[in-house]
């Protein structure tokens, strides 16, 4: 029989034939100039692939794999078992139009380590036009009926990113490697003219066959809960536990509400201190700043153990992705770049509204989370541990573990002095508030018991979101089923581990050790990881 190493070689060799923009992500090279092939022909080799590695895994015994390797198997059974069933739910060609999009797998080339970043961004450049003609002609020949909220995101976004396009020869990395500026010149306007193509067909092709739904249903909801996640619970279970986390961090937030702004509401509370903020061009520099001081205080107290080599980065957000990201979010480096440099993407604020949300106390406290010791320190870890870096872990990550973490690091960076004063909680429980609605959303909108717009009214009044914040992120939520729920659910369960783990030690216990065994599974789903560290 095959030995399961190689299997696993072979299968990710496979994984990104189907694709291949992907793949330098993960540090795997030798795709970088290639786009995803959407023929029918590649549709069904993709579909039997699945089918045929997840029989495959069911012959591999326990008994003959490492402790580590079970979870690997475990995770790419997880991952065979999801795409088995979308792939029955239907044609993942005519349902997402981002799927046509190019500016990310263009992106990847300007960040992540590579031998030829200008020849190979000019190489998907020239195959821009291709790439997206599929899409024109999976929705023309077909009968395409694409969530309208899918569609009009797609046409967005297109339309953010010709200025992308427009600044890629003067990018630090590719300006200095073009070797034929008018050959350069002539792909980027090829593939300008691919994408204002693909915007007009989606607008006055494709809105006119849309459907409204979105939702995944209840079924395939459970089977992600328990095939992604991990989870021993179905989605019922998970709306008690949210509604639960909600009411609980309600009542916290209210009890605080009255102590640091007697007789104000949450709202008025939250404006008093949004007042305090840095002027627009002041905004790097703070979350650079913060960014430092977080960094040193984990460092000097101890909290978690660095990997050899990290950085990084705080950059404005790029002009395509700022529809997705209102504020602030992070790119973590591939596992093969040797300073494993970071990015932490801040957005840019159009007006004095958007300028509050970047108060002094709430970027302290979002530094914490996509920084140090949140998604940056442990994304770099996980890069570091030879057991948290195969493939199976990197491209099988659970939002319970990595945003759970993250917001974990908040509540943490708190009670550890950091994000010490009461404006700090205050603004800390009220994020908390809304990573609790995020469960509840998530599992409602996802099994059709709420709609878009219900859940966007219900954001504007729990948590004064203006209404463009509320969409932006319902946007993201509907594309990712069983997603948006990991932040609180995950917080919960790093939080209730480690009391467990500090009543079983008592005077033993360590915070920084419980964190470096937490973390050096990987961003692998935490029942994995408990039942791997945790279990006597």
């Amino acid at each position: 029989m095959q030995d399961f190493r190689c299997f696993c070689e072979d299968f990710f060799k496979r994984y990104f034939k189907f694709n291949p923009s992907e793949a330098i992500a993960y540090g795997v090279m030798g795709h970088e100039a290639e786009w995803e092939d959407y023929s029918d022909d590649r549709y069904a080799e993709e579909r039997a692939f699945y089918s045929n590695s997840l029989t495959a895994l069911l012959k591999f015994s326990p008994k003959k794999l490492t402790r580590d390797e079970k979870i690997d198997k475990e995770l790419m059974r997880g991952m065979c078992t999801v795409k088995a069933a979308e792939f029955a739910r239907g044609d993942y060609r005519i349902e997402k139009p981002n799927l046509y999009i190019p500016f990310d797998a263009i992106y990847y080339l300007t960040k992540y380590p590579n031998s030829d970043p200008a020849g190979f961004i000019l190489e998907r450049l020239e195959g821009v036009s291709y790439f997206m003609m599929q899409g024109v002609e999976e929705f023309h020949i077909r009968e395409a009926h694409p969530p309208r909220l899918w569609v009009k995101m797609a046409i967005s976004e297109l339309g953010e990113g010709i200025g992308f396009l427009d600044s890629l020869a003067e990018m630090p990395g590719v300006a200095e490697g073009i070797k034929d500026p008018e050959r350069f010149g002539r792909a980027v306007e090829q593939a300008k003219s691919a994408v204002r193509h693909f915007r007009h067909f989606l607008e006055h092709k494709v809105l006119a066959q849309v459907r409204d739904s979105y939702a995944v249903g209840e079924e395939h909801f459970n089977l992600l809960l328990r095939h992604k996640h991990f989870l021993p619970m179905n989605a019922r279970q998970l709306l008690a536990l949210g509604e639960r986390l909600f009411a609980e961090t309600k009542k916290e937030l209210l009890a605080l509400t009255e102590k640091i702004a007697p007789g104000k509401s949450i709202d008025e509370a939250a404006r008093m201190i949004q007042e305090c903020h840095p002027a627009a061009k002041e905004l790097i520099p703070a979350y650079q700043d913060a960014v430092q001081r977080a960094r040193d205080f984990v460092q000097v107290k101890g909290l978690v153990t660095f990997p050899p080599q990290e950085r990084l980065e705080v950059i404005e957000t790029p002009v395509f992705k700022r529809n997705q990201i209102p504020f602030a979010a992070y790119l973590s480096p591939s596992p093969n770049d040797p300073n494993q440099v970071g990015y932490y993407y801040v957005t840019p604020a159009k007006n004095e509204d958007e300028l509050r949300e970047h108060n002094y106390r709430g970027l302290e406290n979002t530094s914490a989370h996509e920084a140090y010791p949140g998604h940056h320190l442990q994304l770099t870890l996980a890069n570091y541990y030879p057991a948290a870096h195969t493939l199976a872990r990197l491209i099988n990550g659970s939002s319970v573990m990595f945003e759970g973490w993250a917001l974990y690091c908040e509540q943490m960076m708190h009670d550890q002095g950091f994000l010490g004063s009461p404006e700090h909680e205050f603004l800390m429980l009220k994020d908390r508030l809304w990573r609790t609605m995020r469960i509840i959303i998530d599992v409602k909108t996802q099994c059709g018991l709420m709609s878009y717009d219900e859940a966007a009214n219900w954001m504007m009044q729990e948590l004064a979101f203006p209404r463009s914040q509320a969409e932006a992120d319902l946007n993201w939520y509907s594309q990712a089923p069983a997603t948006p729920m990991g932040y609180a659910l995950g917080w919960s369960m790093i939080t209730n581990l480690r009391k467990r783990e500090e009543v079983r030690l008592g005077k033993r216990f360590s915070l920084r050790k419980f964190h470096d065994k937490f973390l050096q599974a990987g961003s692998i789903a935490p029942p994995l990881i408990i039942k791997r560290y945790f279990r006597k």
